[in-house]
């Protein structure tokens, strides 16, 4: 048996430990992304990917709770000058954005075209728009180069395929098996040789 299908048979497995883990919340959330979206969550997802980079995952829930405590943006909790200045910037011109997303051909390159979003970051904000990608991220490129993948996109996309679940939804239920399991890359090696 190729190890990629080992693998979808290990993701089933993964997901159920997830969702064992208290995060079956985060699935439902990728799976109910309205399509089309709304100017708000486009906002939203946006201030979330500019103010995780480059940050751990805690102390960016903590202060995107804050900015959105009142329910409108409160840039005075955003320390950082250039995330406050592209969370401003697109704030100020929300809507010219948020048409230019809507009608562009090219959304992954429109992303990337939008303040403090770079080659990295346009990927989950795509995804957390409910656009079909993946996020290369640390983790995601040592999963994926187990298998032979130095592309995350393509390796996610055959596991998609295979398990039926949406790109963005394998992205996350692997990122997030590695931040509950630090030997995740021992763990998924282990289990693929046992199929």
């Amino acid at each position: 048996m190729e190890k990629i299908t080992k693998m979808a048979i290990y993701y089933a497995i993964i997901k159920e430990a997830i969702i064992d883990k208290g995060y079956e919340n985060e699935i439902n959330w990728i799976n109910n992304i309205p399509n089309p979206i709304d100017k708000d969550l486009f906002y939203r997802e946006y201030s979330w990917v500019v103010i995780n980079s480059g940050m751990n995952n805690k102390i960016a829930e903590k202060i995107y709770k804050n900015f959105w405590n009142t329910g409108i943006p409160d840039f005075s909790v955003i320390n950082h000058p250039n995330k406050n200045e592209a969370l401003k910037k697109v704030y100020s011109r929300l809507n010219l954005y948020f048409i230019h997303f809507t009608k562009s051909k090219n959304k992954l390159m429109f992303l990337k075209s939008l303040p403090h979003i770079g080659d990295i970051t346009k990927y989950p904000l795509a995804r957390n728009l409910g656009l079909h990608y993946a996020k290369p991220d640390r983790h995601l490129v040592r999963i994926s180069s187990l298998f032979n993948h130095i592309n995350v996109q393509e390796f996610c996309k055959k596991l998609s395929v295979l398990t039926d679940d949406p790109i963005g939804l394998v992205d996350l239920v692997l990122w997030r098996f590695a931040t509950l399991y630090p030997n995740y890359l021992e763990l998924i090696k282990e289990k693929i040789e046992e199929v």
